[in-house]
């Protein structure tokens, strides 16, 4: 079942440019069941679709924490 969630970058570490757009695109599109991934620098948000019965909206979160993004989900 498909699942959308959106995050926002809160914490010190920004998404700057294409770059960093591109490497939170590629590390989540490497987790089992992420299907499509929008990451915009302008808005500081992270959108996810992604299969629930694979992946957790917190395994996505932990990954971002890894990247050295802090994010909040967005309600």
């Amino acid at each position: 079942m498909t699942e959308r969630i959106d995050f926002t970058v809160t914490g010190d570490e920004k998404i700057h440019c294409s770059g960093c757009e591109t490497r939170i695109r590629f590390a989540l599109q490497r987790l089992p069941g992420v299907q499509h991934v929008t990451a915009d620098a302008g808005t500081q948000r992270v959108v996810v679709a992604f299969d629930q019965v694979l992946l957790t909206a917190s395994q996505i979160r932990e990954r971002l924490n890894e990247l050295g993004f802090h994010v909040e989900v967005l309600s």
